[in-house]
């Protein structure tokens, strides 16, 4: 590692609901260590966030083999969700990082960029929430992404909480049981007071945990499965329709729902998808390149 003592060190950082991922290159693009910590959606709050980031980069910096102290040498590109909102970006601007740049961006923006490597395309990231994001020409969109509470209709989050809903609803009979409404009860020992319990404290990651639980029964055809999915499906294809429209002729899916819904999009849409070339670390890393060059 006696080269990296002198040259420049990139840090990109992923910041999502559920993880936080880190990756350390150096100047020729070379991974030097790589490392995973908790949610960095900047809702969760700021001090909060930093602190995964700065702890992932620490521990990156011990995989590299590479001292602690060399958090300051480290060119930061963070992608984060929650960065769509104006406060949340604001506040991540004026935190007192220990890096020697850091430049911000959301993490849709950093996963096209390393989608389709810097080109033009589009991207749909369905994990625990969702966002679009298309680059062309110069030219930006981003949809959805505002959190599961009023957006991010096609998210894990969204489905997770539906299907609670449903099984409560079940559970009291408004509406038709199932194999999952009586998966999702028995997950709560059959007592609703235990999901009272269970929202009152409840992150959206925690509702998306349910979602290996639906598709599960949609495999097994259960109705009631197939028609909450039916409704992310729908979510999710309106929002590429959005970034087709714009321009984008590339599109990708990323995220831990990725495959189940590319298999369920009509055929105009899967005609224009494609494997991502790289991940969001990387398109973090373009953006942290590109920023450093313009204010070195």
């Amino acid at each position: 590692m006696q080269n990296a003592q002198k040259e420049k060190l990139y840090l990109g950082i992923d910041g999502g609901g559920t993880r936080c991922r880190a990756r350390i290159v150096n100047s020729a693009g070379e991974t030097l260590g790589e490392a995973m910590r908790g949610g960095a959606n900047t809702r969760l709050g700021i001090n909060h966030v930093f602190g995964e980031i700065i702890a992932a980069a620490t521990m990156a910096l011990k995989e590299a083999g590479l001292s602690d102290s060399r958090i300051s040498d480290l060119h930061a590109g963070l992608g984060l969700a929650g960065l769509p909102l104006e406060r949340e970006r604001k506040l991540a601007e004026s935190y007192k990082h220990p890096f020697a740049s850091a430049c911000f961006a959301t993490d849709a923006y950093t996963a096209c960029l390393g989608a389709h490597d810097g080109a033009d395309g589009a991207i749909l990231i369905v994990g625990t929430g969702t966002c679009g994001q298309a680059i062309v020409e110069g030219r930006e969109l981003a949809l959805a992404g505002w959190g599961f509470e009023i957006s991010d209709i096609g998210s894990g989050a969204r489905i997770g909480r539906t299907a609670i809903e449903t099984a409560l609803l079940a559970h009291e009979g408004l509406a038709v049981s199932s194999e999952l409404t009586r998966a999702v009860m028995k997950h709560f020992n059959d007592n609703p007071e235990e999901i009272v319990a269970f929202a009152e404290k409840a992150r959206p990651a925690d509702y998306g945990a349910f979602c290996p639980m639906l598709f599960d029964s949609d495999s097994h055809g259960d109705s009631t499965a197939a028609a909450i999915i039916d409704v992310a499906v729908t979510a999710n294809r309106n929002i590429l329709h959005k970034l087709q429209e714009f321009g984008a002729k590339r599109l990708s899916l990323m995220g831990g729902l990725a495959e189940q819904m590319a298999k369920r999009m009509p055929d105009d849409i899967r005609s224009d998808l494609v494997p991502a070339q790289n991940d969001a670390l990387h398109g973090a890393i373009l953006m942290a390149r590109k920023y450093q060059k313009v204010h070195a």
